[in-house]
């Protein structure tokens, strides 16, 4: 049976980096490309760190990597320094052994969803800007593609970045309301969900004790985890992207609703709100004309965790899945 075509896009990012790794493990895919985004590092970066991280989970010889937009749609200024000083905390992953490719992400996305129509699944666990700019440029893509999962927003749940905002929807919150808006078929996975499922040290442990294979993933959950310990004060760490990949194939990871996601783009406090009107209560508050067609457009958003244990299932599949074993020169 062929495996299901799906699209990462990626702004790498520790925990984007173990999603790729996860989403290899699982066995269920086919990854057609690889695309980055600017994020939790500047665009140029997240593209050097995909192409290493193509590179030592040994698919640059077989799955593309594309560049993504250069700016956001919001065109938002931040200075991100949460996974370190390169993104992947301090690891400077080799280039990868092929040449760079000219194609950048929308037009993957476009190019993809007409060759795939009907069958490609894309997962998006940083801002949503490749898929918006694909999105203005062919709206038909809404509806060619089988379903988009990303990682961001918080339906119930305070934000991260702000006291409502989710770092992803609030780096780009134009382009999430105009994803979400635009008819696609969408699965929002957002801190409601992915902060119900960690990773702990007992975890860490057994990478570590896994051998050569694992030992560039457990530098870099063990860099996470110590993100987590200075900035929050916890002792683990959830597994937010992930998490989304997890779903694309299996919704049982977390417990969902059908409903409308509007995006707060207008105000300096809220930018960035995902505002979640569920389907069976939308018709009982009174909105304004214009929010109520958007109840046209409907998604799955994750409001907890599933019954389906995530955590066990994501450490287990890592260890299927080793990297090329490889260390920092000196």
């Amino acid at each position: 049976m062929a495996l299901a075509p799906i699209v990462l896009d990626s702004d790498p990012g520790l925990d984007d980096a173990v999603a790729l790794q996860y989403l290899l493990g699982t066995g269920l895919w086919d990854l057609k490309a690889y695309t980055s985004v600017g994020g939790n590092a500047p665009a140029e970066q997240t593209f050097r760190n995909a192409r290493g991280l193509a590179r030592v989970f040994g698919i640059d010889g077989d799955v593309p990597v594309h560049r993504g937009s250069g700016r956001h749609i919001s065109r938002t200024e931040y200075a991100v320094d949460f996974h370190g000083r390169t993104g992947l905390g301090e690891e400077t992953l080799p280039d990868s052994t092929v040449p760079e490719q000219t194609e950048p992400a929308p037009a993957v996305l476009i190019r993809l969803s007409k060759r795939y129509e009907g069958e490609l699944t894309v997962v998006a666990t940083g801002p949503l800007t490749n898929v918006a700019t694909a999105l203005l440029a062919d709206p038909g893509l809404a509806h060619r593609v089988r379903k988009l999962v990303f990682m961001g927003g918080a339906a119930l749940v305070p934000g991260n970045v702000t006291a409502v905002a989710e770092f992803n929807i609030w780096a780009d919150a134009d382009a999430a309301d105009i994803v979400v808006s635009s008819g696609i078929p969408y699965t929002m996975v957002g801190l409601d969900a992915t902060h119900g499922w960690r990773f702990g040290h007992g975890d860490l442990a057994r990478l570590e004790a896994a051998g050569p294979g694992q030992e560039l993933t457990a530098r870099m959950m063990r860099a996470y985890l110590k993100t987590y310990e200075r900035n929050k004060g916890e002792d683990t760490c959830p597994l937010h992207d992930p998490l989304a990949v997890g779903v694309a194939a299996d919704e049982s990871f977390v417990s969902a609703a059908t409903g409308t996601v509007v995006v707060e783009c207008a105000s300096e406090l809220t930018r960035g709100k995902t505002v979640f009107l569920a389907e069976d209560k939308a018709g009982q508050y009174t909105y304004p004309p214009a929010v109520m067609a958007r109840t046209r457009h409907s998604g799955r958003v994750a409001l907890s965790t599933g019954p389906r244990d995530f955590s066990a299932d994501f450490t287990e599949t890592l260890l299927r899945r080793p990297a090329v074993a490889w260390r920092p020169a000196g």
